[in-house]
């Protein structure tokens, strides 16, 4: 089993998408345990498609047919043989009989049968209707692994809120504020939409520190669009870092956290929850030092044996 959380906005239809890390047989259902119950079969973007034949750069394959669709979530797959075993794979380019994988086949593939590109990543479409009460929920996949009779589960939770935090960044900002980085996008991407996505998890992950006290999440906070400059560094950030260009990277998180800061010292928080902005929600300060920190910062003050052993924390009077 694998967890995560999904988010979703309240009154809006929903597309859940489904990617499994092994290959499947049969259909995969889902069940969501909303104030509607959902109970759904998925339905698979692409049935499987035979291979008839393989380049000797490993990475080119002829198909006996072309498939109907294709998009972006369905280049997740597995190139499953009758000798060999399954090897995952990344599909970059598929068009009319011929598929092009991200990275070469690990060896020699076994075609005296002819081999199958599975793509299982499967979706099911849920009506606005189901989304109508915000909360956390429990998602739960039942599916059946290739070869395997006893059914098997994913879990994870789905967030429906009015807001998910997104600070707007996308890949064409991203290279338009950082050119550079077009240069430098990996062989099996064709953006940096999932840098972007890491990097956001990295900021929530931070937000949430600040807002603990609180007890509310980064979804309760209006403004998520102040803090995309600091998104942007801290994507640059991990491309750098996976580039082993360390020192680059270094100086895009430093100026990461100094935005993260200045966007921290004034937010606007739904602090009851009620979804409209009110008097003392905004140009809030969840950052920074205060007048009631002990800090004993000022030029005359002169350090005593007190010093040895008196700890300062915040909230501390003067």
């Amino acid at each position: 089993m694998r967890g995560n959380m999904r988010k979703a906005i309240t009154n809006k239809a929903y597309r859940f998408i489904w990617s499994p890390q092994l290959p499947i047989t049969g259909t995969p259902t889902l069940s969501i345990d909303t104030s509607t119950a959902v109970s759904e079969s998925l339905t698979r973007f692409t049935t499987d498609l035979t291979i008839t034949a393989i380049a000797n750069d490993r990475r080119t394959l002829t198909l006996s047919s072309a498939p109907a669709t294709y998009y972006r979530e369905q280049q997740a797959g597995f190139v499953i043989t009758e000798h060999d075993t399954y090897y995952a794979v990344r599909v970059v380019r598929l068009g009319g009989t011929t598929a092009i994988l991200a990275e070469p086949l690990p060896r020699e593939i076994d075609l005296s049968d002819n081999a199958t590109l599975h793509l299982p990543t499967s979706y099911v479409d849920i009506g606005s209707a189901v989304m109508n009460t915000s909360g956390y929920y429990t998602w739960i996949v039942n599916y059946t692994q290739l070869n395997m009779s006893q059914p098997e589960q994913e879990k994870g939770l789905l967030k429906i809120t009015p807001r998910p935090f997104d600070t707007g960044l996308d890949h064409t900002q991203l290279v338009a504020m950082f050119a550079q980085l077009a240069d430098m996008i990996p062989r099996r991407q064709s953006d940096y939409q999932q840098q972007i996505t890491a990097s956001l998890n990295e900021l929530i992950l931070e937000i949430r520190a600040h807002l603990h006290a609180d007890n509310i999440t980064e979804d309760e906070i209006f403004n998520p669009e102040s803090f995309l400059l600091a998104h942007a560094y801290c994507t640059a950030a991990l491309i750098y870092e996976l580039n082993q260009q360390l020192d680059t990277a270094t100086a895009m998180r430093e100026r990461c956290a100094e935005l993260m800061s200045k966007a921290l010292q004034s937010i606007a928080l739904d602090l009851d929850g009620d979804g409209v902005i009110d008097a003392g929600e905004t140009d809030l300060q969840r950052s920074g030092g205060s007048e009631t920190d002990f800090r004993a910062s000022w030029r005359t003050y002169s350090k005593t044996a007190n010093d040895s052993f008196f700890n300062p924390v915040r909230g501390m009077r003067h």
